[in-house]
């Protein structure tokens, strides 16, 4: 679940996601937006695990999210890789077309301690920087999407 919690956005309120590993390389759900009462399919596919000298590359579909400029479904390509034991980074190219645009995002995620990481996501257009908890069974995570708008993701382990 992401809940904004800024007044004046133009981003879905609150949205929902379930997702299941189909294997260890799939996979597969669905994210809810409850403003727009719409349903987005997301599937993650790993083409290639990560080795030391090869990132892994990975295909799939999900929302625009954490976009603010774009509706519907985005497809991408990703590349990840472990830059050290302690941070991980990630390169894509992601296709919506809700408004036919081509985007590059990129991540970068830094390991503080065993339960909080940091991580940097750009899509494409805008810096989204966020903190994550890690428990057993629930994550938090606060992000500002945008640099601005805070937002509170909760993952619920199962």
């Amino acid at each position: 679940m992401r809940n904004v919690l800024v007044e004046e956005t133009n981003r879905e309120k609150l949205e929902f996601s379930l997702v299941h590993r189909v294997s260890e390389d799939l996979q597969a759900g669905v994210e809810y937006g409850a403003d727009s009462n719409e349903l987005y399919p997301m599937i993650n596919y790993r083409l290639i695990s990560a080795t030391d000298d090869t990132p892994a590359i990975i295909v799939g579909t999900s929302s625009a999210w954490p976009s603010g400029e774009v509706d519907g479904n985005a497809f991408f390509i990703s590349t990840a890789t472990l830059l050290s034991d302690r941070s991980s980074g990630s390169l894509s190219l992601s296709y919506t077309p809700d408004d036919e645009s081509w985007k590059i995002p990129a991540s970068y995620r830094y390991v503080l301690t065993d339960e909080i990481d940091a991580s940097l996501i750009w899509d494409g257009e805008n810096l989204h920087p966020l903190v994550t908890w890690r428990g057993s069974k629930m994550n938090f995570s606060l992000i500002l999407l945008g640099g601005e708008d805070l937002t509170l993701s909760t993952t619920v382990n199962f």
